[in-house]
């Protein structure tokens, strides 16, 4: 029976190490097969490591059947002790050999494949530098297309949030970040962003966002037109461009506010230039009926033009308006008793004044476009010089007269008289000019002077 059990055991034995021996030359050529450069060297290095794997198991299982027979052969006590503990159901000693032999072995085949690893790592490391900087810049292409494709701003940020940050961006910062993408230019490029900069800077303050197509391009143009001044100004450079006219005609009185010039003749005509566009001819602004059908025509003695209105006064005490817009006839018209010595019209809103001899009388238009007349009122002397109080656009206008030596302020609404401000006598006053709280004021024979006390306006 003892007999029996330990060949079964034997045979069993040599079967384990027969199935060893045909796994471990599978695995090794796996590992071989499985690398990643297919050259020679490679191979050589696997096979030599896998026949030295292959003697020394080969080795070890000659020297364990030698061991083993010799043990069987030396002397009966060893068998006796194997099949004893076989019938206690015992594990033998040769079990913990095996278990032994094994775990070396297994020690053994891994220290070897992490060798073969290392020699195939040392042979690969040039072609994987290739492959490395290759696999860097196709990962840089698709996340420059995951940007593209899927920008922050539309994952994460509304589009009004993203505008307002952009806010806070210059001209210089808002063209790096339209570098970055579609989405990105399409913020950057935004009308609203580019406006509300132009306004920023001092340009176009009365403008809205519809008043141009491109705010960029306009604040390119606003920028250029400025270097331009800045640098003509200092290097005295400057052109001068003829405005057209007809000959025969002599100019009598010019007038000019922002982008409007306003010229008249003695023959009794009126133009209009708009220097924006010096391609185009002036309009002519034709006179009211009572001028016109006067032969000779009278001259031109005053023009005054604003960005709204234009006004001329003719020698007969007639007195025009036209609209800058239109041009055409005359918005409005009223005859004076005599020749008008002073001309005035307020540079932001439509009021005119005129006076004759000692006349004065004040017109505005409502908010309907219909023009009236405010006040007349007569002063002890003849007026000979005026000007209307500026930017008092929602408030009453408010006049300043010069007549002799005396310096009179004219309120419509809270004085029947005008109120004076200056009188010295023997001192005429020859030039005049008033802000919305200074007025300033010429006199012979003592230069220029500044009242302090009565020159209060608003």
């Amino acid at each position: 029976m003892a007999d029996n059990e330990l060949v079964a055991f034997r045979e069993r034995w040599n079967q384990e190490l027969k199935s060893r021996k045909e796994e471990n030359p599978l695995a090794c050529a796996s590992s071989s097969s499985s690398g990643d450069d297919p050259g020679q060297l490679g191979h050589k290095d696997l096979n030599k490591s896998c026949d030295t794997l292959k003697q020394k198991e080969s080795s070890c299982t000659e020297d364990e059947r030698s061991g083993g027979n010799a043990a069987a052969e030396a002397g009966q006590p060893q068998y006796v002790s194997i099949a004893h503990s076989l019938l206690d159901g015992r594990t033998s000693p040769l079990l913990d050999r095996i278990q032994q032999e094994k775990m070396r072995r297994k020690r053994q085949y891994h220290n070897m494949t992490n060798m073969c690893s290392v020699s195939r790592q040392q042979q690969m490391q040039p072609q994987r530098k290739v492959k490395k900087e290759e696999e860097l810049v196709d990962q840089l292409i698709q996340d420059l297309n995951e940007v593209n494709d899927i920008p922050f701003f539309d994952v994460e940020l509304p589009y009004e949030l993203a505008m307002k940050i952009f806010e806070f961006l210059n001209c210089a910062e808002l063209g790096r970040c339209a570098q970055v993408s579609r989405a990105w230019r399409v913020l950057a490029e935004d009308g609203v962003l580019w406006f509300r900069m132009c306004q920023r800077e001092g340009y176009h303050q009365d403008a809205s966002v519809s008043s141009s197509p491109c705010w960029k391009s306009t604040l390119r143009d606003c920028r250029n037109s400025y270097r331009a001044v800045c640098s003509n100004w200092k290097n005295r450079v400057g052109c001068v461009r003829q405005l057209q006219f007809e000959l025969g005609k002599i100019l009598c009185n010019v007038s000019s506010c922002d982008s409007f010039v306003l010229a008249g003749y003695t023959s009794g005509d009126v133009r209009l230039w708009n220097t924006l566009h010096w391609d185009l001819t002036s309009s002519y602004l034709k006179t009211n009926s009572l001028s016109a059908n006067t032969h000779p025509r009278p001259h031109v003695s005053h023009v005054q033009v604003n960005s709204t209105v234009a006004a001329a006064s003719y020698e007969d005490g007639c007195v025009d308006l036209w609209s800058t817009e239109t041009g055409g006839e005359p918005i409005h018209h009223y005859q004076s008793p005599g020749r008008i010595q002073a001309f005035g019209l307020s540079v932001d809103s439509p009021v005119l004044v005129s006076a004759t001899g000692t006349n004065v009388r004040l017109d505005s238009a409502d908010d309907y476009g219909h023009w009236r007349t405010v006040c007349e009122t007569k002063l002890p002397k003849t007026v000979e010089s005026l000007t209307l109080v500026p930017n008092r656009t929602d408030q009453s206008p408010l006049v300043v007269l010069a007549a002799g030596e005396d310096i009179y302020l004219l309120n419509p609404q809270e004085e029947e008289q005008p109120r004076t401000l200056h009188s010295v006598y023997g001192h005429p006053v020859t030039c005049l000019d008033a802000s919305n709280t200074l007025s300033a004021f010429g006199v012979k024979r003592t230069g220029w002077a500044m009242h302090d006390g009565g020159n209060k306006v608003g």
